[in-house]
């Protein structure tokens, strides 16, 4: 059988079976990275037929990636800019709807070389154009798709949706502060998320890092050689990016986040005129997270993301906190602990606010709206 008439397929199957294993210790990370690449986008295979080639191939690894590690690859070079058009390992097999079909709603840039985000500018026209597709993307549009309701959690309760038994949040209400003004453990329901009571009134700001640390003071080589607590050396887990702009107005960056196909776990105000997002990346090392992130760092830039946000230990703000230097309140519009691949535009719409009001009509409020601060560990993976 020629090779214009072998299936996609059995073509990937054969180009990964004459790549070597990845060796831990050289470049065995970019070596699987490439391999993914070239099964997603080069031979236009969707993710599952990906991820089964990359299993076989996985054997002759030493050692061999573990099976999240997989799944992670293939969905990073899903989401990756590539330099050249889906399908071209295939040559003229390859039907047109192939080589450059794309994911429904996605948002990606194909160029003939990867964009640096310092060689590209906000674009507001570009920006509307891609919104122009999906107008109409209000706080109310994204409370009516939140799995969970955003008015029901307090910053405790916020923290404890996100992350797991055992890993430390520091919260800050300095952005340059060296240590933080409160160091978080997570732990094992119950949980009193009235831990953080004292930070939801009477600050000039509140934030918290975006990603988990181990608590510890580490000598941070990029700072002198100094302590930090804040620093990569202390993140024990990669998983968050945060999304920002000062740029974009507000219903047109809603409606930009609204269509990226990426995982969005939270969606909330800063109290003044940005909006924050926090992308679910889900890397177990800096590199992996660097991998994944850079190469749209470009095509968020045009939309309006500010790219000094997208960095692996970022502050944020805290949902649910007064922000007095604004004289506003960072409202929490979306949260998802479990997001999909998935734009949000693909979402379902869980309950109107006015079905709400219809249900509840003739149920009485808890005299004590406290209650609200506590989560019963048989409701902790539930929606509201």
């Amino acid at each position: 059988m020629t090779s214009t008439t072998t299936s996609p397929v059995a073509r990937a199957r054969a180009y990964a079976a004459a790549t070597p294993g990845a060796i831990s210790g050289h470049h065995g990370h970019n070596q699987t990275f490439a391999l993914a690449c070239a099964l997603v986008n080069g031979f236009a295979l969707d993710e599952g037929d990906a991820l089964t080639i990359l299993r076989e191939w996985n054997t002759a690894c030493q050692p061999p990636w573990d099976e999240h590690e997989l799944v992670h690859k293939v969905q990073s070079a899903a989401a990756a800019t590539h330099d050249n058009p889906r399908g071209h390992l295939l040559g003229q097999s390859c039907s047109d709807s192939q080589r450059f079909a794309l994911p429904s709603s996605a948002l990606r840039i194909i160029v003939k070389r990867p964009l640096s985000a310092s060689r590209v500018r906000y674009d507001e026209a570009k920006l509307r154009a891609l919104t122009a597709k999906l107008p109409g993307v209000t706080g109310e549009w994204l409370w009516e798709r939140s799995p969970i309701r955003p008015d029901c959690m307090s910053p405790g309760a916020f923290l404890l949706r996100l992350y797991r038994p055992g890993e430390r949040i520091h919260v800050f209400t300095r952005f340059n502060a060296k240590a933080p003004d409160a160091s978080i453990q997570i732990t094992e329901p119950p949980f009193d998320c009235r831990i953080l009571k004292r930070f939801q009134t009477g600050q000039q700001n509140v934030w918290f890092l975006c990603n988990p640390v181990d608590g510890e003071w580490h000598l941070n080589p990029r700072d002198g050689g100094k302590l930090s607590c804040r620093s990569k050396e202390a993140v024990t887990a990669f998983r968050f990016a945060v999304l920002e702009s000062d740029d974009a107005p507000p219903d047109l960056w809603l409606s930009a986040l609204a269509q990226l196909p990426i995982r969005i776990a939270a969606i909330y105000t800063s109290g003044g005129r940005s909006i924050h997002a926090l992308w679910q990346v889900d890397a177990t090392t800096k590199a992996e997270w660097d991998s994944t992130v850079a190469p749209r760092k470009a095509a968020l830039k045009v939309l309006g993301a500010d790219p000094g946000a997208l960095s692996a230990v970022r502050l944020s703000r805290l949902p649910q906190c007064e922000r007095l230097e604004k004289g506003g309140f960072q409202k929490l519009l979306y949260l998802n602990p479990n997001p999909p691949k998935a734009p949000l535009a693909d979402m379902p719409i869980r309950e109107t606010r006015a079905a709400m009001m219809e249900r509840l009509k003739d149920c009485e409020l808890a005299e004590d709206s406290g209650d609200l601060d506590y989560i019963p560990p048989t409701d902790l993976n539930e929606p509201f």
